[in-house]
């Protein structure tokens, strides 16, 4: 397993890997018409900045036998500069539950650390248990915020690091 920055010409792999999350790791989460909309071109569209080198962002891909299977962006937190932020962290469903989105997460948090962030947030859905069972075991902690992004119509909670991790 290999960890590193994303670069344009991964931005194939990391739409098939949101994608995979997004229709089949979600299919119970996501509302169908929000997951039928999320088309390989809005993906990439979405996606495609996050492989351009950017001094507030960066996209982190796990690659295994030469094949991307997960994907983070990280950066600082766009309501509070002081903090960094993780934006996302998707796991291709074929390769979950093998220890390659604690890695990201752990390698995410470490870069945003050396960057001089002492305090990390991100949102993730409510009722996402598994994604917020693997914050927690790192540390996270919820901080109490919630809102609902009108793009996904479900409602996400913030939660909050301050460890040196």
């Amino acid at each position: 397993m290999k960890i590193r920055t994303a670069t344009p010409r991964d931005l194939d792999a990391i739409v098939d890997v949101f994608r995979g999350c997004w229709n089949i790791s979600y299919s119970e989460l996501l509302p169908h018409d929000v997951r039928e909309g999320m088309t390989s071109e809005k993906a990439r569209e979405m996606w495609g900045a996050s492989v351009t080198p950017h001094p507030d962002r960066t996209a982190l891909v796990v690659e295994i036998a030469d094949s991307v299977v997960a994907v983070a962006r990280i950066g600082i937190d766009p309501n509070d500069g002081m903090s960094g932020h993780l934006f996302s962290l998707y796991v291709h469903p074929n390769s979950s539950g093998k220890g390659i989105g604690r890695a990201l997460l752990l390698e995410a948090m470490k870069q945003l650390a050396e960057q001089g962030f002492i305090r990390r947030t991100l949102w993730v859905f409510r009722d996402n248990a598994a994604a917020k069972n693997l914050y927690i075991s790192i540390g996270f902690i919820p901080s109490g915020e919630e809102k609902t992004d009108p793009r996904w119509k479900i409602p996400e909670i913030e939660m909050v690091l301050t460890s040196q991790q």
